[in-house]
């Protein structure tokens, strides 16, 4: 039907009579009308053309949208991904408070550090309570120390692998009798699992 209505258009425009009027300008009117003419068909090809253009510009936009945020979805679950297993090999480490031996512990590393006869006193302090874990914490009091060998004691604390240790609220002051030496007081803590009753 539409094709029908298309010739049927067609058929009422009368190409002669349009040619002769055009025969009956002169021939800067002639070159004027054939001008119009050639400008309003190439309005008529470019209109859809600029239309189909900014569509498909659109398109393009929205692809490279959608195509960032998968990428940085996909990003986003690499990254959980990675912090879930760096916390359960951290988990792996966290054990009940009864198998914890955190003064021994500490005995043992300051011995094998040969420093263990500057440990002042060790004592067992309250840590932070949580409903799934519970912080074991002890003080240390150190005395007479080089600064590298307590520092190097420190970071040795901290890089235990078979328990998490960390060391907190850290205080260092120098002997009146030996400047070249120090004293510390300091706290070593690490997360032990709540048993629960029936579990």
């Amino acid at each position: 039907m539409a094709k029908g209505s298309k010739y049927s258009i067609l058929e009422r425009i009368n190409f002669s009579e349009i040619y002769n009027l055009l025969m009956s300008f002169n021939p800067r009117q002639q070159i004027m009308a054939i001008g119009g003419v050639v400008l309003v068909l190439i309005i008529l090809i470019m209109i859809p053309i600029t239309c189909a253009s900014s569509k498909l510009g659109k398109l393009q936009t929205q692809i490279e949208s959608h195509e960032k945020n998968v990428s940085q979805v996909i990003q986003k679950v690499a990254e959980y991904q990675k912090t879930q297993a760096q916390f359960q090999k951290f988990q792996n480490k966290i054990r009940p408070k009864n198998q914890i031996q955190l003064t021994t512990k500490i005995e043992t590393l300051a011995t094998q550090s040969n420093i263990g006869q500057n440990i002042d006193s060790l004592k067992e302090v309250p840590g932070t309570p949580g409903e799934d874990f519970e912080e074991v914490v002890v003080s240390v009091r150190m005395t007479k120390l080089p600064l590298g060998q307590l520092s190097e004691f420190l970071y040795e604390i901290e890089q235990q692998a078979d328990l998490p240790l960390s060391i907190k609220r850290l205080q260092i002051k120098p002997r009146f009798d030996n400047r070249q030496l120090f004293d510390a007081v300091f706290e070593v803590s690490t997360l032990a699992v709540v048993e629960k009753e029936g579990a």
